[in-house]
C-alpha cells in the first residue's frame, strides 16, 4: 500500500514540474488599437491625449521645450516642434516619443506644422523639410523668417514671409511672391485656385494661385491674426475690431459680420450637418454662428479669453482657454460634454484623430474643411 501511495506521489510531482515547464507561445501581443482622441499641448512642456468622448487621459508626454504651433496628425504619428528646437514623432498608440531631433534654427518656429506626402514642412528663419524619419531635405530662404504655418496644395507650398506669401515648388525652388501687404500671421489657406490670408495692415486678402496677382482684398478696422476659413462660397475671418467677418469668395463683398465684445485672434472652423461657424473670442466666450445669416446660435463662456482655433469632430467642438481648462462642447446646442483641467496654458489649438484621419484647426496648415 505503501509502495503504491509513493509511487502516485511520484507522478503528482512530476506532473506538476512539466507544467511549470511548458514552452511560452512565440506569438507577439495584440497590438493596441488607436482609438478616437484628442491632442493639446502645454507650456509646461506636456503634449496630453484624452479620450475624445469621454475626456479621461489616454496618456502624457514630457517634451523638451513648449510647442505653441498646432501639431499635424499623419500616417498614424503626431509630428510637432517645440520652443528649445526639438521636432518630434510622437506614437499616439502607445504614448510614446518615436523620435526626437535637435536643429539649429536661427528663430525657433511658433507655427503649427504641415505634413505631406511622406514631408515635415517647418515654418521657421527659413523654410525646413524633413521626412518623416526626421532627415533633413531640402531648405527655402525668403531672406527674412516665416511667419505663418505653411500649407501643401497640389505638391506646392505656400507660406508667408514677413509681408509676403511664397509659393514654393516641390524641390524648393520659389514659383513666384505676393506683392506686398503688412506683416502676415495667420496662416494661409490654399482652395479652388485662391490663396486667402489676413494681415496686420487690416486687410482680408485674395491672391491668384497660379502667380500671386491679386483677386480682391477687404478692409476690417483692425489687425487679422485670424485665418480664413472657405467654406460655401464664404470666406470667414476674425479680426482684432472684435467682428468675426464674412466675405463672399468671388465679389471680395461683405455678406454679413457679427460683433463680439472683445478682439478674435481665434481661426473659425466649420460644423458642416447645423453649418455653424465656431470660433473664439477674447471676451472669454466661444460663438456658434449661422453661416449664411452671421446670427448668433449660442455663446459658450469659458472663464478666460479664448485665443485658441475650435477643432470639430463629429457633434463636438474642442477648445481651450486662458482659464487652463480643454473642453468639449456638444455643437447642436452649447451644451458641456466634458472639460479637463490642464494645469498650465495652452498656446496651441487641440488636434483630433478620428481614426481615419486627422482634424485640425483651421490655424494650421493641415486643417481639413
Amino acid at each position: 500500500m505503501k509502495k503504491l501511495l509513493i509511487a502516485g506521489l511520484l507522478a503528482l510531482s512530476l506532473g506538476a514540474l512539466n507544467s511549470c515547464n511548458k514552452t511560452m507561445s512565440s506569438d507577439l501581443p495584440l497590438p493596441k488599437d488607436r482609438i478616437n482622441a484628442v491632442f493639446v499641448t502645454t507650456e509646461n512642456n506636456q503634449l496630453i491625449s484624452y479620450n475624445a468622448t469621454t475626456g479621461a487621459k489616454n496618456w502624457e508626454v514630457t517634451l523638451k521645450g513648449s510647442a505653441e504651433g498646432t501639431p499635424a496628425f499623419y500616417n498614424k504619428k503626431l509630428y510637432l516642434a517645440t520652443d528649445a528646437g526639438y521636432l518630434y514623432s510622437i506614437d499616439v498608440i502607445l504614448g510614446k516619443i518615436h523620435w526626437e531631433q535637435f536643429y539649429s534654427l536661427n528663430v525657433i518656429t511658433k507655427n503649427a506644422l504641415a505634413v505631406a506626402d511622406g514631408k515635415i514642412y517647418v515654418a521657421s528663419s527659413t523654410l525646413n523639410t524633413y521626412d518623416t524619419t526626421g532627415a533633413a531635405s531640402w531648405t527655402y530662404d525668403a531672406g527674412t523668417p516665416a511667419t505663418s504655418a505653411p500649407q501643401v496644395e497640389g505638391g506646392k507650398v505656400y507660406c508667408a514671409f514677413n509681408d509676403k506669401v511664397h509659393a514654393v515648388d516641390g524641390n524648393g525652388a520659389m514659383i513666384w511672391s505676393s506683392n506686398s501687404s503688412g506683416p502676415i500671421y495667420s496662416s494661409v489657406r490654399v482652395t479652388n485656385g485662391v490663396v486667402y490670408y489676413g494681415s496686420e495692415d487690416k486687410n482680408i486678402y485674395a491672391i491668384n494661385q497660379s502667380d500671386g496677382s491679386p483677386k480682391w482684398n477687404y478692409m476690417t478696422g483692425d489687425k487679422v491674426y485670424s485665418s480664413p476659413m472657405i467654406y460655401g462660397g464664404m470666406c470667414i475671418a476674425g479680426s482684432y475690431d472684435y467682428n468675426v467677418y464674412c466675405i463672399d469668395t468671388t465679389s471680395g463683398l461683405l455678406r454679413w459680420k457679427l460683433t463680439t465684445a472683445e478682439r478674435i485672434h481665434s481661426s473659425p472652423n466649420i460644423h458642416t450637418f447645423t453649418n455653424s461657424v465656431l470660433i473664439g473670442s477674447y471676451d472669454f466666450n466661444l460663438y456658434s454662428i449661422d453661416h449664411v445669416s452671421g446670427v448668433t446660435k449660442w455663446k459658450y463662456p469659458a472663464a478666460s479669453l479664448v485665443k485658441s482655433s475650435p477643432t470639430v469632430y463629429g457633434n463636438y467642438v474642442y477648445f481651450t482657454s486662458f482659464d487652463r481648462y480643454l473642453y468639449c462642447v456638444d455643437v447642436r446646442d452649447g451644451r458641456t460634454v466634458w472639460k479637463s483641467f490642464l494645469n498650465a496654458n495652452s498656446l496651441s489649438s487641440p488636434v483630433v484623430d478620428d481614426i481615419k484621419q486627422g482634424l485640425h484647426p483651421g490655424v494650421s496648415g493641415m486643417s481639413t474643411y
